[in-house]
């Protein structure tokens, strides 16, 4: 385990999410911790895991490794504790569930306040995940180096969070980068390679300023946020950054989206990713771009575009 050494977990958790107690009882959270562990394992690949979690048993002073250790640490520390406050909300015994409270000194919480709660802690720990990845990119970690993700991502036209939000606003989130990654590369295969040609690894190549990639990285990341909310609808995607979108596009201002919603972005972002891919042939064969003055819109159509 990567906390609790010296009988130190309750301070680490403290200094790590702001939040927690250091007279808590550690052994409530432990479970969770190795729960969330495994999942940023599975994330970061299990050997970059494994060498943060030795430098830790071994008292590691290297600044980069103390960095490393601390980076791991974060999002476990804040995915683990809140986990453990949702499962405390109730005590759970023999004869059921129950909620205990003590009527002079504490006050129930309303539902959206609890709500709000998770959200915001939801929010430390993808900007956890994103800082963690962030860092590992720009290391010398070979483990890293070596993991199929970061090598996957080394023969995309877009390479990384930070340079998806110039083609499609993600929050430059590194772990939504990460999810839309298989997305990407099925587009990549399926459609901007197949349009564009043999001279693909020129493209490839080229400086991003290079109009044909430009287009070429604007279809892929359309064609692969469509194709995502396809198959795995708003999950994929930041709920903050779709609703802003969607808002933005005139379709609806709530919470929730329907899946006829859903399905009208995905075909937005569809059309507009195969014009994306017109316009990169049009760049990669000298060319102008031409932009219609007017969006497209249909009477059938509940929403319009402007």
């Amino acid at each position: 385990m990567i906390f609790n050494k010296d009988n130190k977990g309750n301070k680490e958790l403290r200094e790590l999410t702001g939040s927690y107690y250091a007279n808590n009882d550690f052994s409530k959270v432990k479970g969770q911790i190795d729960l969330v562990a495994a999942e940023v394992a599975d994330l970061i690949g299990k050997p970059v895991y494994k060498k943060a979690e030795k430098l830790y048993q071994d008292s590691a002073t290297g600044e980069d490794d103390l960095e490393l250790i601390r980076r791991v640490q974060q999002p476990i520390a804040i995915m683990a504790t809140l986990r453990m406050y949702q499962r405390n909300d109730l005590s759970h015994e023999d004869s059921g569930r129950k909620f205990k409270i003590d009527p002079e000194n504490e006050k129930l919480p309303w539902e959206w306040q609890l709500d709000r709660d998770d959200e915001r802690h939801l929010e430390d720990y993808y900007t956890a995940v994103d800082s963690l990845i962030r860092f590992l990119n720009t290391s010398d970690i070979p483990e890293w180096k070596e993991t199929d993700t970061y090598k996957q991502a080394q023969i995309m036209l877009i390479r990384s969070g930070r340079e998806f939000e110039d083609y499609f606003p993600i929050g430059r989130s590194e772990r939504t980068y990460l999810l839309l990654l298989p997305f990407m590369r099925e587009v990549q295969m399926m459609y901007t390679k197949k349009n564009y040609g043999s001279e693909w690894d020129t493209l490839l190549a080229a400086a991003c300023t290079d109009d044909a990639r430009y287009a070429a990285c604007k279809a892929t990341a359309l064609l692969a946020v469509s194709l995502a909310m396809k198959r795995m609808q708003l999950t994929v995607i930041p709920a903050g950054v779709m609703r802003q979108y969607i808002a933005e596009n005139g379709a609806m201002n709530s919470k929730a989206s329907s899946v006829r919603e859903v399905k009208q972005i995905a075909a937005w972002l569809e059309e507009d990713g195969k014009m994306w891919l017109n316009e990169m042939k049009r760049a990669r064969d000298g060319g102008e771009s031409e932009f219609p003055l007017l969006p497209k819109n249909d009477r059938k159509n509940k929403f319009m575009s402007l």
